[in-house]
């Protein structure tokens, strides 16, 4: 499928290194020359540096034959338009990535249709989606969702003293009720492992679980974890996404307080927020953590827009005593060193755009997708009637070793997978898979890489 991409930030690197593997046929355009030497020295895309405004520069990059453009430049309105010039040239398939909520809540003004896009993201949404989630499961370091919120996929670190440490796979597997949950993949010294029954998870370990939404609270015990309600949450930074953030937490009952170093920014948030303290002040203002009762927090959420304020902010909060600490930061490059230096959660809103970007864009039963450390991605892929494994024993498919099959839903049921199952029509498979499984895996479910038009 012939593919043009308009932005070569992360997002559309990412998103151009992840298609041209797959075999389609990527062009990208950026009016960043070193962006686009980049992505030339490489990736194997046509890499074009130019204005995708101007009509003769989309031409020149081939939008006569393009299938689907994906606009995903830093500015909403320059996506906007490019879809509305990809519409003139009957583009078939337009994707959009825009940050004002304005293009995407419920009861907007103008559709994503009326402004010639097929398929929008918000990034903010997605973003403020993903840290409630973080709230809800102590502990936490990742999150995701399938069978439309049904079963969840959470990774966890392995603490010292955790009743799950030392234990083998099948030792896991033999507990009661571990019918509603599976570990499918541990990471370890920086690698992710794929797990056999007989692999023993450690105290330092990380590990990622699928695990029946109504399991959670039996599974947190055996990592020495509570389900306790986070009533006091600080937010660094007020940003339009921190402020739809504190909007959802004021539903709640949760003590919510905002740092904004801005006065003006802080004014604008406190005349939206109605139960949110907003406070002026800088996130190193050790006098105003003291003020504030930091070691009250059970969260502190670093949102703003400046990666190293968000880390620096983290870093004292957690110092003065906040429970647990969130880092946003834009920049893929900081992630694995917030994690060594023991960092509760860091968010790269970039990546996870990538992965709601790429669910939209898999064909067919391709319901879910989300991304893993190494290229490794959990996918929910349905069972069609016209498969070539419907009614076929798990054992009788030669699924490949790179991959796992971690849980199959079945009439709002998850059942965790046996040699002796038999999958059906209707059913979906949540897997994991390494990528070089990737394509093998959609083989056997009777799907090629290739794309749908967006409904």
């Amino acid at each position: 499928m012939r593919i043009l991409i308009v932005g070569a930030g992360i997002v559309g690197f990412n998103l151009a290194q992840e298609l041209s593997q797959e075999g389609h046929d990527v062009a990208i355009i950026d009016m960043d020359l070193d962006r686009t030497r980049r992505i030339s020295d490489t990736l194997d895309v046509m890499a074009m540096h130019g204005n995708a405004c101007l009509p003769s520069v989309l031409v020149k990059a081939g939008i006569k034959s393009t299938e689907m453009l994906i606009a995903v430049t830093e500015k909403d309105e320059i996506n906007l338009f490019i879809c509305f010039l990809a519409s003139r040239f009957e583009v078939p398939n337009k994707f959009a990535r825009l940050r004002d909520m304005e293009f995407t809540t419920t009861g907007a003004v103008l559709s994503a249709q009326d402004l010639f896009i097929d398929q929008a993201i918000n990034p903010p949404q997605i973003m403020v989606e993903t840290i409630l989630k973080f709230l809800e499961t102590p502990g936490v370091v990742n999150v995701a969702e399938f069978a439309d919120g049904e079963v969840l996929l959470r990774e966890f670190d392995v603490p010292e003293n955790a009743p799950i440490a030392g234990k083998s796979i099948q030792d896991i597997r033999s507990i009661a009720l571990m019918e509603s949950f599976i570990i499918v993949a541990i990471v370890r010294n920086g690698e992710l492992v794929l797990p056999r029954d007989e692999d023993i998870i450690h105290a330092g370990d990380r590990f990622y679980t699928l695990v029946d939404k109504e399991f959670l609270p039996f599974l947190l015990p055996m990592l020495n974890k509570t389900l306790d309600e986070v009533e006091k949450v600080i937010i660094y930074g007020a940003t339009p996404m921190a402020i739809h953030l504190a909007k959802a937490l004021e539903e709640g009952s949760q003590d919510v307080r905002i740092i904004e170093p801005s006065r003006e920014q802080a004014h604008v948030a406190a005349d939206v927020l109605k139960k949110t303290v907003v406070m002026h002040g800088s996130g190193t203002d050790m006098d105003l953590f003291n003020e504030i009762n930091m070691k009250e927090a059970d969260f502190f959420l670093a949102l703003s827009d400046d990666d190293e304020n968000n880390i620096l902010s983290a870093l004292l909060a957690k110092k003065y005593g906040a429970k647990r600490a969130l880092v946003i930061t834009n920049d893929p490059e900081y992630l694995p060193i917030l994690d060594s230096i023991g960092m509760d959660i860091t968010i790269n809103p970039r990546l996870i755009t990538v992965s709601a970007i790429l669910k939209h864009l898999r064909k067919g039963r391709v319901m879910s997708v989300f991304k893993l450390i190494e290229d490794a991605e959990v996918m929910e892929i349905g069972v069609e009637a016209d498969s070539s494994i419907v009614d076929k024993q798990i054992s009788k498919i030669k699924f490949p070793k790179e991959a796992i099959i971690g849980a199959i839903l079945r009439k709002g049921e998850m059942l965790i997978p046996n040699d002796e199952i038999t999958l059906e029509a209707g059913d979906s498979v949540i897997l994991v898979a390494l990528p070089g499984a990737i394509e093998k895996i959609e083989k056997l479910f009777d799907r090629k890489r290739s794309f749908l038009p967006f409904q």
